[in-house]
């Protein structure tokens, strides 16, 4: 009975019993997390699949799930080295192991969602089965996962429209200027990367909707940001904003034009098509007017002062080697194809194009453009005194703004896809 009574050792008993439930809720606690995880690298790859394929609307010419459409979301999965999803279209009932890839042009997979059927619209919903590692225990050896994302074109009635300026790395110098256009409410991001500061010096003015920095830090306060406007302040630590034009297909080389040329100096009309040399634009007032089509600038160009450019539904491509120098005084006013063209499919809405290449401003130029402007590899340069008025999105690996000079970001239609838009954004 002495035995029975005995408690010594009740304690080592009572360790033993609660650390089996600690730690059966340390298993569950990383199968949620590990679960939270991958639905987080779902939702970014959703959200990229919707941007990619609502880029090849206008391409589709009024076919919902065209080919271009689907290859476009399933690129943008694979890009990044991931596994080829199985593709399945307009609310299929996905099914299988693996990576899984629904398409919806226009939107179906909820109940009571406002944009239902519309085709201006694209869902990507991404699912797999996800192996658990503890819940096996209990004969849960997988569980499905999945993230849905719907994107469109931000129109000009839209509320917001959001970043219209994408880039890597965002220098404003002192007294550069950023600015919502009149009505319109998108606004900046910056993915440069964590550890590294927000590159804004003092004097600098935003008023934009929005203004996100995917970085940790920011050095506003130290370069006298009391000197400076911020509406809103930048937000720091945000995911990083993919880029939507990557999975578009670059056009070939067109034929040669009727008016290659190499130097002009008064006014003069060109004609779409291949241009083999650097064409020299001389000082001068006169205007060149472009018809409408795909140009292909072989050598890229050099506009000298007082010369006006000027074109509607134009999309100029500049291929490897070729720049673009804009000098003092040159004005552009230009905007993009409403829809694809017949030798570029992906040109809808695509204004400027330089796979590798920069765009630089000189001082005092002036410019409109009315579509996407798009340097994945180059450099956006205002210097001192030039502006920017962008209808539409603005991405480039840098984006560098001088003293007195200005970009203008408007949400409203100037240029872009037929239906009013001016670039893409997700819409949930």
């Amino acid at each position: 009975m002495k035995i029975l009574r005995e408690e010594r050792g009740s304690v080592l008993i009572l360790t033993a019993l609660s650390m089996t439930m600690l730690l059966s809720f340390l298993a569950l606690a990383i199968d949620i997390g590990n679960l939270y995880y991958r639905q987080r690298q779902l939702q970014t790859l959703a959200d990229s699949a919707a941007m990619a394929g609502a880029l090849e609307a206008s391409a589709c010419s009024g076919t919902k799930n065209c080919t271009v459409m689907q290859t476009a979301a399933t690129t943008a999965l694979t890009e990044g080295g991931g596994p080829a999803p199985t593709l399945f279209l307009q609310c299929a009932a996905a099914s299988g192991s693996g990576l899984l890839l629904t398409v919806n042009n226009g939107p179906c997979a909820l109940s009571g969602d406002p944009n239902s059927g519309n085709a201006n619209y694209v869902e990507a919903v991404v699912s797999e089965q996800v192996p658990t590692f503890f819940a096996r225990i209990f004969g849960v050896n997988t569980l499905q996962i999945s993230a849905r994302a719907e994107a469109g074109y931000a129109t000009a009635s839209s509320s917001s429209s959001g970043p219209c300026l994408n880039t890597n790395d965002l220098q404003l110098n002192s007294g550069a200027i950023i600015t919502d256009a009149s009505g319109s409410t998108c606004g900046i991001n910056d993915n440069y990367g964590d550890g590294n500061a927000l590159s804004l010096n003092s004097g600098v003015t935003v008023n934009v909707g929005s203004f996100t920095f995917h970085g940790t830090t920011s050095n506003i306060n130290k370069n006298c940001g009391s000197c400076s406007t911020y509406t809103p302040y930048p937000t720091t630590s945000t995911p990083i904003v993919p880029d939507p034009y990557k999975s578009l297909t670059a056009p070939s080389q067109p034929a040669t034009s009727t008016t290659n040329t190499s130097v002009i100096s008064g006014n003069t009309a060109l004609q779409p098509g291949y241009y083999s040399n650097t064409i020299n634009f001389n000082s001068g007032i006169y205007t060149v007017t472009l018809s409408p089509g795909l140009y292909y600038f072989g050598g890229g160009f050099n506009i000298d002062s007082n010369v006006t450019i000027t074109g509607s539904g134009v999309t100029l491509f500049f291929p490897s080697g070729s720049n673009v120098n804009i000098n003092s005084a040159a004005t552009w006013d230009l905007t993009a194809p409403s829809s694809a063209l017949s030798d570029c499919a992906s040109c809808a809405g695509m204004l400027i194009w330089e796979p590798s290449g920069s765009l630089n401003l000189d001082s005092a130029s002036g410019s409109s453009f009315g579509g996407a402007v798009y340097l994945p590899n180059g450099t956006l340069q205002l210097n001192s005194s030039s502006g920017v008025t962008a209808y539409g999105m603005i991405y480039a690996n840098e984006v560098s703004v001088d003293s007195g000079a200005s970009i203008s970001l408007s949400g409203s239609s100037g240029g872009g896809p037929a239906n009013g838009s001016t670039t893409i954004s997700l819409a949930e």
